[in-house]
């Protein structure tokens, strides 16, 4: 069995960004990077697709993006099996926003435990509490799993500036809250791809499959391939992402390339330095209007992300 794991795609994403082409916003990167993720369905690489939660980016999705997510998991599920389940933005459940009837494609709000071919899968959606956790998790394993998929917090997980730990998230779980007999997890929710060993389980987080803020600036992003065969293997394949640059002063421009997004923190905020990102074609993430002037000079687009 083969499996592409993506997770924390965040569709529908809105973010201001000035200097893009008319109505340009960062779900269109969202959106490239959900399908990049998928094309290896397309070449006939993979026997089923899972996708452990915050497929969209709030529990209302505006819908054009909507659409087109449904789009794409309906011609995938055409090809293989897909399974989803619910991450913290998808607090309202996914089966509102998705179709439940169509074959091959399984939406799951609650933990539910699923079969597909000979392999036994423990689903379990975010839960609030990591006690909740586990009980959801015992009644998804129950006789036992191949895997369990979930998207929630291990402890040990690490994001920039913070390290997750049991006991002090309430949403964090810890070795006790481990069904028995549970080897591998294919996780969501945290953000930088990274894996945790607890409890005798092996955790793996492949990350976003596109960059959500500047704080994930430096971070490769993109899914874990599975293979199921005598012996469970995975690794990691990286996605492109739109390149993010930090402009503190003049010293910064000469990373600015044509499309990149640049922030200009308050602090060093200048018409000047605005205008000179501009007119290198960098698009300026959350900046406000710059100081009444002559507007710098149109930069050509080059459509590489777009």
């Amino acid at each position: 069995m083969r499996i592409l794991h993506l997770t924390d795609t965040h569709l529908g994403v809105r973010q201001f960004v000035r200097g893009a082409p008319p109505r340009w916003t960062r779900a269109h990167d969202h959106h490239r990077a959900f399908a990049a993720a998928l094309d290896p369905v397309r070449w006939g690489e993979v026997d089923l697709v899972v996708h452990t939660g915050d497929l969209f980016n709030r529990s209302s999705p505006p819908k054009a993006w909507a659409r087109r997510a449904i789009a794409s998991l309906v011609e995938t599920a055409r090809q293989v099996p897909v399974v989803l389940i619910a991450g913290n933005h998808d607090r309202r459940g996914l089966r509102r926003h998705l179709p439940t009837e169509v074959p091959g494609l399984t939406v799951v709000d609650e933990p539910t435990r699923l079969i597909v071919g000979a392999l036994a899968l423990a689903l379990v959606p975010y839960r609030r509490r990591a006690q909740d956790w586990a009980a959801g998790a015992r009644q998804a394993v129950g006789p036992g799993v191949d895997l369990l998929l979930c998207h929630q917090s291990f402890d040990g997980a690490r994001v920039p500036g913070l390290t997750f730990r049991a006991g002090v998230q309430r949403e964090t779980v810890g070795a006790q809250h481990l069904p028995p007999g549970v080897r591998f997890v294919l996780c969501g929710h945290i953000h930088p791809r990274q894996v945790i060993e607890l409890g005798g389980a092996v955790i793996v987080h492949p990350g976003s499959t596109e960059r959500t803020s500047f704080s994930e600036r430096h971070q490769v992003k993109g899914v874990a391939r599975w293979t199921l065969e005598r012996q469970v293997l995975w690794h990691f394949e990286d996605l492109d992402t739109r390149p993010m640059v930090r402009v503190t002063g003049p010293d910064d421009l000469d990373a600015v390339v044509p499309e990149a997004l640049v922030q200009l923190p308050q602090a060093s905020h200048t018409p000047e330095l605005e205008h000179e990102v501009l007119k290198r074609g960098g698009w300026l993430w959350g900046a406000p209007p710059a100081a009444p002037g002559p507007p710098p000079p149109r930069p050509a687009q080059l459509g590489l992300f777009v």
